[in-house]
């Protein structure tokens, strides 16, 4: 289930929202947006378990593996996200699994190959600050096999360089 929360909410954000929501990752909305590369600057020290609310939704047991990254997406140096992943590295492969543990590619940009699309499950277009959008979301393969659950925050740096392009 979708939930909205909308209070004031800009119109880039709005838009910025409904472009998420249409694309598979966000990885994919950033670059097309940015017009160049985006750059994961990731917490490798950052460690938070998955809820059971998560597990479920990830329908996996208490007991499978569960991978937390918290990143930055960022183009050009600019950050504009700053983004929670909890992903099941058992549904990815090894080398995916290598460039998330190592690299600083994003997610999105990473499962690629697995024709991912997102099942939104919950969108904040205010009240959020300092960001200006949260989108909460499951990642599935192109099987509907769910791959990871993210949680996004959008900057306001994001909105200023999206209303260039």
């Amino acid at each position: 289930m979708l939930v909205v929360a909308v209070a004031v909410a800009t119109d880039d954000a709005a838009a910025l929202s409904r472009d998420l929501l249409a694309s598979p990752t966000a990885t994919a909305v950033l670059e097309r947006r940015c017009g160049g590369p985006i750059r994961a600057e990731v917490d490798r020290t950052a460690h938070k378990d998955p809820t059971p609310e998560q597990r479920r939704r990830l329908g996996v047991g208490p007991d499978e593996r569960v991978v937390y990254r918290s990143v930055v997406l960022s183009c050009a140096g600019v950050a504009y996200s700053v983004a929670e992943n909890w992903y099941v590295p058992s549904r990815l492969t090894p080398e995916m699994n290598a460039a998330l543990d190592q690299g600083d590619t994003p997610f999105g940009a990473v499962i690629r190959p697995l024709k991912p699309h997102r099942k939104p499950l919950e969108q904040v277009l205010a009240g959020v600050a300092p960001y200006v959008l949260r989108h909460r979301a499951l990642v599935l393969d192109g099987e509907g096999r769910a791959l990871a659950e993210v949680v996004e925050n959008y900057t306001p740096a994001v909105l200023k360089t999206l209303a260039g392009h």
